[in-house]
């Protein structure tokens, strides 16, 4: 009997970027902390993920040159998700970078 070999489905960039957009919507108006207080009774201070925006886009913008023209994690990802982008495809390794992050964030504001 010959063996059965199961392929992975193809990877949409659209439909990565969108369930990205979906996330990056709920992560924008959560809190993370930062510090969690220790012996001497100061507390941490809690920053909203929105305020790391930037220093994302920089990242992405410094290690994927077709970030640069973008200014919102929004905006860039509905202009990879839009209907025709034919070069969707070339944004897989910039998604992946991006949910590694916003995952990471995810997991901070779960821990609180």
């Amino acid at each position: 009997m010959p063996k059965v070999i199961k392929r992975k489905p193809a990877r949409d960039a659209r439909i990565e970027a969108l369930q990205l957009l979906g996330k990056w919507a709920s992560l924008g108006q959560a809190h993370v902390l930062m510090g969690a207080g220790c012996s001497c009774g100061i507390a941490g201070a809690s920053m909203r993920v929105e305020d790391f925006e930037q220093q994302i886009l920089d990242y992405l913008r410094g290690k994927y040159p077709q970030a640069r023209n973008s200014d919102r994690i929004a905006a860039l990802l509905h202009s990879i998700a839009k209907p025709g982008n034919d070069d969707a495809a070339e944004w897989l390794s910039l998604l992946a970078d991006l949910k590694r992050t916003l995952d990471s964030f995810d997991e901070l504001h779960r821990s609180r």
